[in-house]
């Protein structure tokens, strides 16, 4: 899934791979660039208390150019909801520099588990918005 408006960065992430076991499981999400501007990837992270993964440093990696992908690694904690009363909305949070400034890309994820335990996502809404903005 990508977002789509020209006054933000247009990015798409989609989960391509995980590992079966009993955790943590090995994730690992396609980002791409799917504006005409190049963006700088500082940080990506998976917050929630379902499916959680430490923020991963990505200053080091170059700018990610205008039509290309790069996947992003995490060591995911997964914890089946233990009733209907938790929320089981993660996010994928990825801090990105696009035209010289700080933004966050949200991705909601739907969560299931495959036939192996391993846990699955379909980025279910795709947001971006400016660091310090109201938006």
């Amino acid at each position: 899934m990508s977002s789509r408006n020209p006054d933000m960065p247009i990015m798409t992430i989609a989960q391509v791979g995980a590992t079966a076991g009993k955790g943590p499981f090995a994730m690992t999400f396609a980002v791409t660039n799917a504006g005409d501007d190049s963006v700088g990837l500082i940080e990506a992270r998976l917050p929630h208390v379902v499916q959680r993964a430490d923020a991963v440093d990505l200053t080091s990696m170059p700018a990610l150019e205008a039509g290309e992908t790069t996947e992003l690694a995490f060591d995911v904690t997964y914890r089946p909801r233990e009733d209907a009363s938790e929320p089981s909305n993660p996010f994928l949070i990825l801090r990105l520099v696009w035209r010289g400034e700080e933004w966050r890309v949200l991705a909601q994820l739907a969560l299931a588990q495959d036939e192996r335990g391993a846990p699955t996502t379909t980025t279910a809404v795709l947001s971006a918005h400016r660091v310090g903005s109201l938006s």
